[in-house]
């Protein structure tokens, strides 16, 4: 899947970002794409808060991460 600047944008650490859009657009992986970004720079796993507000979502990123 390529990724589009606001995708590359998003899953940057070092930014305060807010995301919002349509099912399907890759929120999930720009999510966990930031998580896994976190991690690779030090960030301890148990020091981030991820939220997202379906079940589905929250298992997929777990799903991906491991």
């Amino acid at each position: 899947m390529k990724r589009t600047e606001s995708q590359l944008l998003a899953s940057d650490p070092a930014r305060h970002i807010w995301v919002s859009a349509s099912a399907g657009t890759g929120k999930t992986h720009v999510l966990t794409d930031r998580l896994l970004r976190l991690m690779l720079d030090g960030a301890a796993p148990d020091r981030i808060l991820a939220l997202t507000f379906t079940k589905a979502a929250a298992a997929e990123m777990q799903t991906r991460l491991t």
